[in-house]
């Protein structure tokens, strides 16, 4: 039996994509491996080799490799990254920053008063209804399948 290769998704990809993510939010693309590496906190060349494996699914690359070594440039992100790096907001996501909307809404209600009273009974519906649907819902409400 062989032995199964380490996990690099949370010591390398993982780091690159938020890094990468980061980095095209605050400039404009091409964004170099060497940024992208300083700003992970790798080595260029273990921020390369993560790039080129995020470029299949993740990340928008554009390989710029000669005989001196591998490289390559971030372009963009996909949907799948922005999902990953949790800048597209999951059903999930939405439905526990839902429920913290309505327990701030309530903590800041004044206790007793018909508002305070009307948003415990709403945020009881809402953890009332099944985990499955809600989620159901709010992947609807994100994706547009309802209209908002």
């Amino acid at each position: 039996m062989t032995e199964a290769l380490p996990d690099v998704w949370a010591s390398r990809d993982y780091p690159v994509l938020l890094a990468a993510a980061q980095l095209l939010d605050e400039v404009r693309p091409p964004i170099t491996s060497n940024a992208v590496a300083a700003r992970a906190g790798l080595e260029q060349g273990a921020a390369v080799r993560a790039l080129l494996h995020l470029g299949d699914e993740h990340l928008e690359i554009r390989d710029s490799s000669t005989y001196d070594g591998a490289d390559c440039y971030v372009l963009g992100i996909t949907a799948e990254g922005l999902r990953a790096s949790g800048q597209w907001p999951t059903p999930e996501a939405a439905v526990e920053r839902l429920l913290a909307a309505l327990d701030a809404q309530i903590d800041s209600a004044p206790e007793g008063s018909p508002r305070a009273s009307r948003l415990l009974a709403f945020r009881d519906g809402v953890v009332g209804v099944s985990k499955d649907l809600l989620v159901e819902v709010m992947g609807a409400v994100i994706s547009g399948r309802i209209p908002m």
